[in-house]
């Protein structure tokens, strides 16, 4: 899990300091206030420590791989192609510094060498649009090195989505055997064709292209579930979770969301949204759960973090 996190001179942020993440957080602000590139970098910080330790790399940090310092037996690895396939890259060094936990809440920060560090929460980025009927065309346009504008963050899902991996029964999430019905079915993949169904409760089947747009939004995260891949060792990082659902599917979603961080994931929400922030609200407050907001502030040409705001707290005394 992510603790804490900083970062200067980059972008249209000068200092910008996020302090003691909670497992629900929210980023809210205007749009071009930087919340999609926070979300993102987090991301990318996640998942190049999954890289660097998956790939048997040791003796460096994730400061030096993401910054492309450091070289491996002679060979230059490009540490900055995430952040490339993300649209993050900076022609400067980028001056960052987070500090991550694994499940043994053994703490590592970015310019520490990661050396025999076990960390094993994997990140999964959900982008603001909709995956599921999308997948096989961004994967062809991917495939045949067409510019399309989908970046990473949408072939890192899918290929996620169509990976069934073998998990310890411990690690799944147990709020989906009380199963959380948005949307009075259930969504399959079939692993051979790599189409989505959705299975309505009426006996109905319908191909997921022909769905609404809140049953897209939401599926995925049914998908990622049964495949093995959303679990209780994920960290979710979800942009405009608002997009497409109505307030009956919001409110679900939102309740959904702090339900399986109850369970160990760790959630990151970037919003310009204020029902979400309501919803959240509601929650926080009713059943005393911590869940931080940090407003992004524009000011003149920067934004500036304000918070961790603690809502089941702050939102309570304000009442």
């Amino acid at each position: 899990m992510i603790k804490n996190f900083e970062i200067h001179d980059y972008r249209q942020f000068k200092n910008a300091k996020f302090d003691n993440f909670a497992n629900v957080n929210l980023f809210v602000g205007d749009n071009d206030t930087g919340k999609t590139t926070i979300l993102k970098f987090l991301y990318c910080i996640s998942h190049e420590l999954k890289n660097i330790i998956n790939t048997n790399i040791r003796n460096c940090s994730v400061y030096q791989y993401i910054n492309n310092l450091y070289t491996f037996n002679n060979f230059q690895f490009d540490s900055s192609n995430k952040l490339k396939k993300l649209y993050l890259y900076d022609e400067n060094s980028i001056h960052f510094n987070a500090s991550i936990s694994n499940s043994n809440n053994e703490i590592i920060t970015s310019n520490d060498n990661i050396n025999n560090y076990n960390y094993d929460y994997k990140p999964l980025f959900i982008p603001a649009k909709e995956i599921l009927s999308i997948m096989n065309a961004v994967i062809y346009l991917k495939n045949q090195n067409i510019e399309s504008g989908f970046d990473d963050s949408y072939t890192d899902i899918i290929y996620e989505i169509l990976a069934i991996k073998n998990i310890d029964e411990k690690e799944l999430l147990n709020v989906f055997k009380n199963k959380y019905d948005f949307y009075n079915g259930n969504i399959q993949i079939d692993q051979n064709t790599n189409s989505v169904n959705y299975y309505k409760n009426d006996g109905n089947i319908y191909n997921i292209n022909i769905t609404s747009e809140g049953i897209k939004k939401l599926g995925i995260f049914e998908v990622l579930h049964n495949t093995g891949n959303l679990t209780k060792k994920s960290i979710l990082f979800i942009d405009e979770p608002e997009n497409s659902l109505d307030p009956k599917m919001l409110r679900e979603f939102m309740r959904f969301l702090v339900d399986i961080s109850k369970e160990g994931v760790q959630i990151f929400m970037a919003s310009c949204d204020s029902s979400v922030l309501n919803q959240l609200t509601h929650i926080a407050i009713k059943y005393n759960y911590t869940i931080n907001v940090y407003f992004f502030l524009k000011e003149d040409d920067y934004t500036k973090i304000d918070g961790a705001y603690n809502i089941s707290t702050t939102c309570a005394e304000l009442k």
